[in-house]
């Protein structure tokens, strides 16, 4: 794609998914999402479904589920309860399927992904740009880390062991016609994006961007509503850059971003690191941002690191969006409110109003009262009897 090619937006819903949708893609606002999923013997459908519950409520406008274990029970109570858009990582049932059940690669990608879209999956994060020759190389790589997706490199041990092609990338045609033709959404994951920010921007990640952005064109020939999960762990100062690439090479298409993590060594802080990327990101065109948790590179998150990461990048996503627009209109009235030390209005127009009301609350503050920071030293205050008795 040139640097002046059209972004296109799309409706992310499957046509057999009575909700609401989002619209994903620039110019519009980034989209949020959250990560969900069970994990056998660490988790159960019925505590990711709370999870689910719990971040669809405070605001996140997707969710991805990357359940390994095959069982379709979380995935069928969140399509028939939740009015969210939701998708799925196809490639761990694929996997199973190939390796434990011994099914030929193209028929398990096809029959996992008709199952699924037939039930309202409303996109697929598929692992379809490795190539069997990256494959071969991966034990010559000098990477920090040469593998870093899950998904990815289940789809690298498929292609080593039985010396075969990329899975999706073997029947990709018949994958559009299906997403065609329920209105799915194709999110095409990153099996090399960088793990490391010592990673960010190298000639693997580049080669397979490149991979991306031919199965981007070709869906976009077909009608397909597709995305690309691009930025990851990425310094900073290379967000941009990285965006930019999004920009140039996938044809218009929406680009994602898991955070992005801007520094590998923020453990049990992830995702104040994350909120940190994704405000740069959304800033330089992301459309995607998907939350990173507290202990992301640790454990599994609970409810409540599912909360507050939401809440952080709510915050982050805000201020890419001033940065964005220049709308400052929402922060003006608040701050004014401040001045004021109009405590109702201030918690009312907060990014997360139930938080500032219970703060109020705590501290029993009322209209003109001084917080306790400077109580009788408020400039606030004192500014509004100086200019009292200059009127």
């Amino acid at each position: 794609m040139d640097a002046g090619a059209q972004a296109r937006s799309f409706l992310l819903r499957n046509d057999a998914h009575a909700v609401d949708g989002v619209v994903l893609g620039r110019p519009h606002p980034a989209v949020l999402g959250v990560i969900i999923g069970v994990t056998p013997g660490e988790t159960t459908p019925e505590t990711e479904y709370a999870k689910a519950v719990r971040a669809v409520a405070q605001g996140a406008h997707t969710l991805t589920d990357v359940t390994t274990d095959g069982g379709p029970t979380l995935r069928r109570r969140v399509l028939e309860s939740l009015n969210t858009v939701y998708g799925t990582v196809p490639t761990y049932e694929v996997f199973r399927r190939i390796r434990r059940g011994r099914q030929a690669p193209r028929d398990a990608v096809l029959a996992v992904l008709e199952e699924q879209a037939a039930e309202g999956v409303d996109f697929f994060t598929v692992h379809a740009s490795a190539t069997p020759e990256q494959a071969r190389a991966l034990g010559a790589s000098d990477r920090v880390i040469p593998v870093t997706s899950r998904g990815g490199a289940m789809m690298v041990e498929v292609m080593d062991a039985l010396g075969v092609g990329n899975p999706y990338a073997e029947c990709f045609d018949e994958v559009l016609d299906l997403c065609r033709a329920t209105g799915a959404a194709l999110s095409l994951a990153g099996t090399f994006r960088p793990g490391s920010i010592a990673d960010a921007l190298d000639a693997t990640h580049l080669a397979e961007v490149e991979v991306q952005a031919g199965l981007v064109r070709r869906a976009h020939a077909k009608g397909v509503k597709v995305s690309v999960e691009l930025v990851n762990h990425v310094p900073v100062h290379l967000i941009p850059a990285y965006c930019a690439l999004g920009r140039e090479r996938l044809d218009g298409a929406p680009f994602g971003a898991l955070g992005p993590s801007p520094t590998d060594i923020a453990i049990t802080h992830d995702h104040v690191a994350g909120a940190i990327g994704a405000t740069t990101a959304a800033l330089h065109g992301t459309s995607w941002v998907t939350c990173v948790t507290a202990g992301e590179h640790c454990r599994i998150p609970d409810a409540e690191d599912i909360v507050t990461a939401v809440k952080y990048f709510q915050i982050a996503l805000h201020i890419a969006e001033v940065g964005r627009t220049g709308d400052v209109a929402r922060d003006a009235k608040l701050s004014r409110a401040r001045n004021d030390n109009d405590w109702t209005a201030m918690a009312e127009l907060a990014v997360h109003p139930a938080d500032a009301q219970e703060l109020v609350a705590r501290q029993g503050y009322h209209h003109g009262e001084a917080c306790t920071m400077c109580r009788g030293t408020c400039p606030l205050v004192r500014g509004k009897a100086i200019r009292a008795r200059q009127g």
